[in-house]
C-alpha cells in the first residue's frame, strides 16, 4: 500500500525534566530539638538555600549530593548556611524541614510538616525567619530545583503541583525587603534557564545581584564546596566577588565532570537591569508599529533574525516550552531599527552583565535571554502568562501578543509547499543531494530543510537535517553521511538525529538530540513500577566523520510539573533505549511515539558516554521511501507529496 501523503504538521514535544543516575549519599542529620528561633550572633554572611527536591532528589539524591558538598567544608562563625528542604517523594523529604549546615553536621532546626514549597508564603516565611534568626551584614538566597524562565518560574511541589512563578517570587520577597529595609545581596538559581531579562526585572527591587544560567544546567549543579570555601575564607569579600566565584566554579565543575558539557552562568547587576528593559521596551514599541502596518514582512524579518540566534529551552523539530533567545546573538541589525536603539541595548547589556562564563559550545553570548516564541500556536498559554506580567513594560508585552496573533494567522502566513523533487541516493557511504523547487514566498518562510525515512504505514522512522539551502538545491552535509543507526544492533535501527536548536542557529551542528524512550530509570512515583520515559538522547560529533557519541539524556516531565525544564543526566548501565518514530494523526499533526512491538529494537548502552552511533549509506528498509521536508519560520513542518 503506498505511503499516505504527509502534509503540514506541528510537533508536540513533551516538556522535559532531568533524572540523574548519581549514587545517593547519606546525609548526617542531628536534631537539636528546637525551632531555631533564638537569634544567633551577627555574622558577615547568611546563605539561605531553598531546596525543592522534586524528582531530582527522589530519583537520584541530587539535593543530598549538593548538601554533602556543603558538609565537606569546615564551618565558620562568620558564615551561616541555612536550608529549607522538602517537596520530594522520599523519606526525609516529604515534609518541609529547616536545617543548618555545620561542617559534617547538618542540624535539624524544625520540621514544618506538609507545607507547600510552591507557595510564595512558604518562601517568604523562610527568608524572613532566616534574616531574623541568623542576622548578617549580607543575606544571600539560592533557589534550587528545576527552572522554567519567565513563564514557568522555578520549582514544583510534587504534592501540590504548585511552582514559584515570577509573580510568586515577587510576592514572597516584597514584604521581606520592606520589613527589613534592605535588599538581599544576591539571588542565585541552581536551576535551568533563569538568566532572562524578565527574571532580572522581576527581582531587581529585592536583590543587588542575580546569578543564573541561560542554558539547561548540567546535572550536578553548582560547586557548593567552592562556594562555601570562598565564603568561609573571604567572608568580607564583596558580593560581586562571590558572584564571580559562583560563575567560574560552576563552569569549571561541569567541564571537569564532562569535557563536552554545555554550560553557561551569568552574574547580573540588578541595579542596571532597568537599562536593558528600557532599551528592549523601546525596540518593542518600534516593532509594534511595524507589525501593525506591515505585519507579514515584519514578522518574517523577526523570525529570520531569531533563527540565527542561540535559542535555549527549545529544539528545531521538537520544541521545548521556553523559547528563550540570547539578546546579543539575535540579529538586531537585520531589523529596521536605528543605530541608536541598537547601541543603547548593547551598552545596557555590557553594564548589567558583570561577569559570565560558558563552555566552548557557545560563543558571543550576552549573558541574558528574552522570551520570543517561534511556535506561537503551541505557546498560547505561555503568551497569556507573559502578557500578564505587569512589572514588564506595556510595549514589551504587547509586542509578544501581536507577534503571537500574526504568527497563528494562516491567512497572513501560509504554509510553504515543496514542488518537484529530484532525489539522488548516491552510492554507499556517499552524501546525498536533493533538488527541489520553492517559490519566492515559500523561500522566505523556510527556516530548515531535512530528509526523512517514511515506512509503508506513513510513520517517519528517521529524520536528519540538511543545512545548505538555496533557491532550488538542498545538500546533505558531510558530517551527516547517510542515515544514522545503532552501531552494534545487527540489523540497522534507524533514528532521528535532530540538530540542537542553538547549534543549528550558528551553522555548527556539533550537538544533536535523538527522540527515544528509556526504560530502567528510577521514577518519583510512590509505586514500584519501572516506567518507560520518553525524552532525548544528547549526542555530539566524534572525531571520526559520520559518528555520534552519547553524552546525556533529557527525560519528559509529568503533567503536574509546571516548570518542566530538564537537567541532563547520564544513563545507568542497564537502561534500555528505544528510538521514537513520528506519526501523523487525523488532523495532520505529528507526535513522537514508540514503534509497535514488531518494529521495536531497543539497545542497552554499556557505558553511555562511550556509546557510539554510526552513520552509513545503507539501503533503506523494504517498503520505506525517502522524503524531503522543510520547517517554516513558525516551526510548522511540510513534507513533499511525491513518493520515490
Amino acid at each position: 500500500m503506498p505511503a499516505p501523503p504527509l502534509r503540514a504538521f506541528r510537533i508536540f514535544a513533551a516538556r522535559l525534566r532531568a533524572i540523574f543516575a548519581i549514587a545517593t549519599l547519606a546525609m548526617l542529620v542531628v536534631s537539636c530539638g528546637g525551632s531555631g528561633s533564638t537569634p544567633a550572633a551577627q555574622a558577615d554572611v547568611t546563605l539561605l538555600v531553598y531546596m525543592m527536591g522534586t524528582n531530582l532528589e527522589s530519583d537520584d539524591g541530587s539535593a543530598t549530593l549538593n548538601i554533602d558538598e556543603m558538609r565537606s567544608i569546615a564551618p565558620s562563625d562568620r558564615v551561616n548556611v541555612v536550608l529549607t528542604t522538602g517537596a520530594a517523594k522520599k523519606d526525609g523529604w516529604r515534609t518541609v524541614q529547616r536545617k543548618r549546615v555545620l561542617g559534617q553536621r547538618v542540624e535539624l532546626l524544625d520540621d514544618l510538616g506538609a507545607v507547600d514549597m510552591g507557595s510564595a508564603k512558604t518562601l517568604q516565611d523562610f527568608v524572613s525567619w532566616g534574616m531574623k534568626t541568623y542576622p548578617a551584614e549580607r543575606t544571600m538566597l539560592v533557589l534550587w530545583d528545576h527552572g522554567g524562565g519567565p513563564n514557568h518560574g522555578i520549582g514544583s511541589d510534587p504534592f501540590t503541583g504548585h511552582a514559584l512563578s515570577l509573580d510568586a517570587l515577587r510576592s514572597a520577597l516584597a514584604p521581606v525587603t520592606q520589613a527589613s529595609g534592605r535588599k538581599l545581596a544576591l539571588i542565585g538559581f541552581d536551576a535551568c534557564l533563569m538568566a532572562s531579562v524578565e527574571v532580572g526585572q522581576a527581582l531587581a527591587p529585592y536583590a543587588d545581584y542575580m546569578v543564573a544560567s541561560q542554558e539547561l544546567e548540567p546535572g550536578t549543579g553548582q560547586d557548593w564546596a567552592a562556594l562555601l570555601t570562598h565564603l568561609t575564607r573571604s567572608a568580607t569579600d564583596s558580593t560581586e566577588a562571590f558572584g564571580r566565584t559562583m560563575v567560574d566554579a560552576f563552569v569549571a565543575k561541569q567541564l571537569k565532570e564532562n569535557p563536552v558539557a554545555q554550560a553557561t552562568l551569568s552574574l547580573v547587576d540588578l541595579s542596571r537591569i532597568d537599562g536593558v528593559t528600557a532599551a528592549l521596551a523601546d525596540i518593542s514599541a518600534t516593532l509594534n508599529g511595524q507589525l501593525a502596518t506591515e505585519p507579514v514582512q515584519t514578522w518574517l524579518d523577526i523570525a529570520q533574525a531569531r533563527s540565527r540566534a542561540f535559542i535555549f529551552g527549545s529544539n528545531l523539530l521538537s520544541p521545548g516550552p521556553m523559547e528563550l533567545v540570547d539578546l546579543r546573538m539575535f540579529e538586531w541589525n537585520s531589523l529596521r531599527l536605528t543605530d541608536a536603539q541598537r547601541e543603547r541595548l548593547t551598552q545596557a547589556l555590557e553594564q548589567a552583565v558583570v561577569h559570565q562564563k560558558h563552555t566552548e559550545a557557545f560563543s558571543n553570548l550576552a549573558g541574558l535571554t528574552f522570551y520570543l516564541p517561534q511556535r506561537v500556536a503551541e505557546t498560547s498559554d505561555d503568551t497569556n502568562t507573559y502578557t500578564a506580567l505587569a512589572f514588564l513594560p506595556d510595549s514589551q508585552r504587547s509586542f509578544i501578543r501581536q507577534h503571537s496573533d500574526i504568527g497563528t494567522d494562516n491567512t497572513k502566513l501560509p504554509l510553504p509547499t515543496i514542488g518537484v523533487v529530484d532525489w539522488n541516493d548516491g552510492t554507499p557511504n556517499a552524501p546525498t543531494s536533493v533538488q527541489a523547487d520553492l517559490n519566492a514566498v515559500d523561500r522566505g518562510l523556510v527556516e530548515q530543510d531535512f530528509a526523512a525515512v517514511q515506512d509503508a504505514s506513513g510513520w517517519l522512522t528517521a529524520i536528519k537535517p540538511l543545512t545548505d539551502s538555496t533557491v532550488d538545491q538542498l545538500v546533505d552535509p558531510s558530517f551527516m553521511q547517510g542515515w544514522f543507526h545503532l552501531d552494534d544492533a545487527g540489523t540497522p535501527v534507524y533514528f532521528s538525529a535532530l540538530p540542537d536548536g542553538m547549534r543549528f542557529a550558528v551553522d555548527s551542528p556539533e550537538n544533536f538530540m535523538i527522540p527515544v524512550s528509556v526504560r530502567g530509570l528510577p521514577d518519583d512515583d510512590d509505586d514500584d513500577d519501572d516506567d518507560s520515559l520518553p525524552g532525548m538522547l544528547i549526542v555530539s560529533d566524534a572525531a571520526e566523520p559520520g559518528v555520534l557519541r552519547i553524552t546525556g539524556f533529557l527525560s519528559s516531565v509529568g503533567d503536574n510539573f509546571s516548570a518542566g525544564v530538564p537537567r541532563p543526566q547520564s544513563l545507568p548501565a542497564d537502561a534500555t533505549v528505544q528510538p521514537l518514530w513520528l506519526v501523523q494523526d487525523e488532523n495532520d499533526l505529528g507526535h513522537w511515539i514508540a514503534p509497535p512491538a514488531s518494529a521495536a529494537v531497543p539497545f542497552v548502552p554499556v557505558a553511555p558516554n562511550q556509546q557510539i552511533l554510526r552513520g552509513t549509506r545503507d539501503q533503506l528498509p523494504s517498503g520505506s521511501i525517502a522524503r524531503l521536508g522543510i520547517v517554516d519560520v513558525r516551526g510548522w513542518i511540510s513534507l513533499d507529496t511525491r513518493a520515490y
